[in-house]
C-alpha cells in the first residue's frame, strides 16, 4: 500500500511539472486569452473504475471489485478552482462457501445449510472542491480534491432464499488526486484518471467500523462554456 501511495505521488509530481512548464510556454496574452480562462466554464467525466476494499470493509468482502462507475460534474473557475458534485455506482460481491446458519421466527429455530454470497452497494452523493495545477485551456491538468457528502449503502447477506440486509444513507469524504489530457490546449474532450480513497461511516455485522476503500479509475471528460 505504501508503495501504491508513494508512487502515485511521484506521477502527480511529474505531471503537475509538465503542467508549470506547459503553462510558461504560454504565448497568449491576458487580451486574448481563452474563454476557459476568463470565464466560468464546466467539465463533466464519466469513468469506469476498480476498488480496492480496506478496513473494515475487507471484512465483509476482501477481493477486488471490477463492477464501478464514477460521474462528476464542475464548475471551473478562472482562478484554477473548482466546485462540483459527483456520484456513481459502486458494487462488490463475494460468494462464500456452503454454511450452517440458523434461522428463527418467534420460538421456532431452523438451521439451514445454504451458500452465502456476500453484497454491498454504496451509491455516493457528494460535493467536491478541487485544485488544479494548470490554467482551464492546458492541454494536462492535474489537480487534487476533496469531497464530502454522503452515500447511500445497501448491505446484504444471502444464504439460498434468505438474506440479512442492512441499508440507509450514512455519511462519507473522499481525497482524490487525478489528471485530464485533452490532447491539446482549448480542445473539449479529453481522457481522465483518477486516484480515490472513499471512507463511507457504515458499519453492520462483518462490516466494522465503517467501509474505507481506494477507487482507480478512468474515462472520459468534456469540458465546455
Amino acid at each position: 500500500m505504501k508503495r501504491i501511495s508513494i508512487g502515485f505521488t511521484l506521477l502527480l509530481a511529474l505531471l503537475t511539472s509538465a503542467a508549470w512548464a506547459q503553462q510558461s510556454q504560454n504565448p497568449y496574452s491576458d487580451i486574448f486569452a481563452s474563454p476557459f480562462d476568463r470565464y466560468v466554464t464546466f467539465n463533466i467525466s464519466a469513468r469506469y473504475g476498480v476498488i480496492m476494499p480496506l478496513g473494515g470493509q475487507k471484512g465483509h468482502i476482501n477481493q477486488v471489485s471490477p463492477a464501478n462507475f464514477a460521474l462528476d460534474g464542475e464548475w471551473l473557475f478562472p482562478q484554477r478552482f473548482s466546485v462540483g458534485l459527483k456520484s456513481g455506482y459502486q458494487y462488490s460481491q463475494q460468494r462464500q462457501g456452503r454454511q450452517v446458519v440458523s434461522s428463527s421466527d418467534g420460538n421456532f429455530v431452523q438451521d439451514i445449510s445454504a451458500v452465502q454470497t456476500r453484497t454491498l452497494s454504496i451509491i455516493p452523493a457528494m460535493a467536491s472542491l478541487s485544485y488544479y495545477f494548470a490554467e482551464n485551456s492546458a492541454a494536462l491538468r492535474p489537480y487534487v480534491q476533496i469531497a464530502g457528502g454522503g452515500a447511500y449503502v445497501d448491505y446484504t447477506n444471502y444464504f439460498g432464499t434468505l438474506n440479512d440486509q442492512s441499508s440507509g444513507f450514512k455519511t462519507a469524504f473522499a481525497p482524490a488526486i487525478g489528471v485530464k489530457y485533452y490532447g491539446k490546449r482549448e480542445q473539449r474532450l479529453g481522457g481522465e484518471i483518477q486516484v480515490q480513497y472513499q471512507q463511507v461511516n457504515f458499519s453492520y455485522e462483518q462490516l466494522t467500523g465503517s467501509a474505507p476503500s481506494l477507487m482507480l479509475s478512468a474515462g472520459i471528460s468534456y469540458r465546455f462554456y
